[in-house]
């Protein structure tokens, strides 16, 4: 009996550990056909590659990221699908499987089912030593979208938006290089900084949508000013800097700085029409011990210089500039403290005709006398107003004190032509949506008739030619006045404009006076704009006339009127008035005025013109 319970209780057990034995093989067959699924069915490609870099198994997503069958990547060599570029990094990373590292990540390129690279996240671990396994496992995993958008991100934080270029971030981290370069570099390297000239005109006459047209067109022919390995940023606005590395000398940098004010300069076609800008340039060097931010402000500094001293200019940086910059800050304090003040005056020039001498009309020039600095030149605050927008209420006070001395001297001298004054108009006061307001309002409160007005506007003006100039411009000529082309023929302008526009005046620049009666010059410009005038009806004055034989060379091309210091200096309007009333008094007034420079011819030129 014991025997055979013995026996019943080893079968027992042998039942028992057979059927433990099938569910342990069931559980792990379950488990296998769970891990192939998983395998099979995951957007992941699971590769196992032996210790000779030889794939041995690949899943069937290989089709999807690879473009290839599973079945023949077995072997292949894993490294032959890598990127070149991608290689060395791939093999070190294999290589550091073998030191024992355990799972790691690592991301390289392989060729896509599309035929291009795209980058893969590949998490390893080495199971060489399961005997299941024998091999590296390697789960690669396609993230060429999110790459994508980094690098888009990343692009974006350090690129502008509209013209593609490097913005000041990734400018100044350029910068920053070139300075820790600098102490080892035995060739120089530099920045520019470049502001466009007349951007805002472009952009209130013609909107935004063209000045962004303009600015993209703008950083395109800045790329072909420079060497492909030079840096262009936008900083913003109508900003732009460039760096210059490697150059053969700061002269080098000078000659770039040329080359892209000449292709500025050349006009842009937008929108069916020319749009003319410049540009004001700043260099400076980049220097070992200044920070990035040192670097580029130099250069601002002498952008701002150069265009202080005329736009479309370039200037390098000299420490000295800091002073003459901060004397220009304060001469911009204390304009503003004369406007406000109203110690801006108005002197006067008479416009004479070339054949009698006799007066045709004056024209009104803006002086300014500082307490301190003297008679400041318009030359150097002019152009501080233009910018800073001062220049429109100055326009304002010179056209009414203007229209009222012009309506004074009328009315004293009743039976005799009437005298017509003329007004310099800027180019920012008549960009401002008052300006007809500001022009009728002079008239009216001096009571000065229309037609004795003459406002004299820029090229630059004119430029542009838009719809909102010309309409502007006809404004201006309902209202009875005059318009006249101010240095005519200095701009780059087409002569196109002189037959839409309602022009009734061009004076000709004192550059095409100089070459008058010169010898060995040909005054070509000068004769070819007073043709050009008699063509179309508009009559001409040549400014600057200084000596007898431009006068008399100038009349006889059939220039009309003339102005300058041959006949008189600008002066007040006391003294003005004083030469109308009391010609024989005239001589003494030019020469108490300019004593060191008499006039050239008596001035009883200086006659009123009572001939009716």
């Amino acid at each position: 009996m014991v025997a055979l319970a013995v026996s019943l209780a080893a079968v027992a057990y042998l039942v028992l550990r057979n059927r433990r034995a099938r569910e342990a093989v069931h559980a792990l067959r379950s488990s296998e056909a769970r891990f192939r699924s998983l395998v099979q069915l995951s957007s992941d490609v699971t590769l196992i590659v032996g210790t000779d870099g030889v794939i041995q198994y690949a899943s069937p997503a290989a089709r999807h990221t690879f473009g290839r069958r599973a079945s023949t990547l077995e072997g292949v060599k894993l490294l032959s699908l890598v990127h070149p570029d991608d290689v060395g990094q791939t093999a070190r990373f294999l290589g550091s499987l073998s030191a024992g590292q355990g799972r790691t990540v690592s991301e390289w390129r392989v060729r896509g089912s599309t035929g291009m690279w795209q980058w893969t996240e590949n998490t390893t671990v080495d199971l060489s030593n399961e005997p299941a396994v024998g091999g590296v496992v390697i789960n690669v995993r396609d993230i060429s979208e999110r790459r994508s958008l980094e690098t888009r991100l990343t692009h974006q934080a350090f690129h502008d938006s509209l013209t593609r270029l490097a913005n000041r971030s990734l400018f100044l981290n350029r910068v920053s290089h070139a300075v820790a370069r600098a102490p080892r570099s035995q060739r120089p390297s530099a920045v520019l900084f470049l502001d466009l000239d007349d951007f805002k005109k472009v952009n209130d006459s013609l909107g935004h949508g063209v000045g962004d047209e303009l600015l993209i067109a703008g950083a395109g022919r800045l790329s072909t000013c420079v060497r492909p390995g030079d840096t262009i940023a936008r900083l913003g606005g109508d900003e732009f800097a460039v760096l210059l590395e490697d150059l053969e000398d700061m002269g080098h940098a000078v000659q770039i700085a040329e080359r892209i004010s000449t292709a500025l300069r050349t006009p842009f076609r937008m929108q069916g029409r020319d749009v003319f800008i410049g540009v004001s340039i700043g260099i400076a060097a980049v220097l070992a011990g200044d920070s990035p931010e040192e670097v580029l402000r130099n250069a601002d500094l002498a952008m701002y210089f150069a265009k202080g001293t005329d736009k479309g200019r370039w200037a390098i940086y000299a420490p000295e500039m800091h002073e003459q910059v901060l004397d220009r800050l304060e001469l911009e304090a204390d304009l503003r403290s004369a406007v406000d003040a109203g110690d801006i005056r108005v002197e006067y020039q008479p416009i004479v005709h070339l054949e009698t001498g006799n007066i045709y009309g004056a024209e009104a020039l803006v002086r300014w006398h500082h307490a301190s600095r003297g008679q400041v030149s318009p030359s150097r605050f002019v152009g501080v107003a233009e910018e800073t927008g001062l220049i429109v209420p100055i326009g304002r006070h010179v056209l009414h004190e203007a229209c009222h001395r012009a309506r004074e001297w009328r009315m004293r001298r009743k039976g005799a032509r009437q005298l017509r004054m003329s007004v310099n108009l800027s180019g920012r006061h008549f960009q401002e949506d008052s300006l007809i307001a500001d022009v009728q309002e002079a008239l009216r409160d001096s009571g000065l008739e229309p037609k004795a007005l003459t406002l004299e506007i820029t090229e630059s003006i004119l430029m542009q030619r838009s719809d909102a100039t010309l309409a502007k411009l006809r404004a201006l000529k309902a209202l009875g006045l005059h318009l006249a082309i101010d240095d005519f023929g200095t701009g780059y302008s087409s002569l196109g404009y002189l037959q839409q526009f309602p022009i009734d005046m061009l004076k000709i620049d004192r550059t095409f006076v100089d070459p008058v009666a010169t010898p060995g010059s040909d005054p070509v410009l000068a004769r070819a704009i007073i043709a050009l005038g008699k063509t179309l009806h508009i009559e001409t004055v040549a400014e600057g006339i200084e000596r007898p034989e431009q006068r008399e060379g100038l009349r006889a091309m059939g220039c009309t009127l003339g102005q300058g210091y041959l006949f008189a200096r600008p002066m007040a309007a006391d003294d003005l008035a004083a030469s109308l009333i009391e010609p024989s008094r005239v001589p003494s007034v030019v020469e108490m005025y300019a004593p060191e420079r008499p006039p050239l011819i008596p001035g009883a030129l200086l006659q009123p013109d009572f001939q009716g």
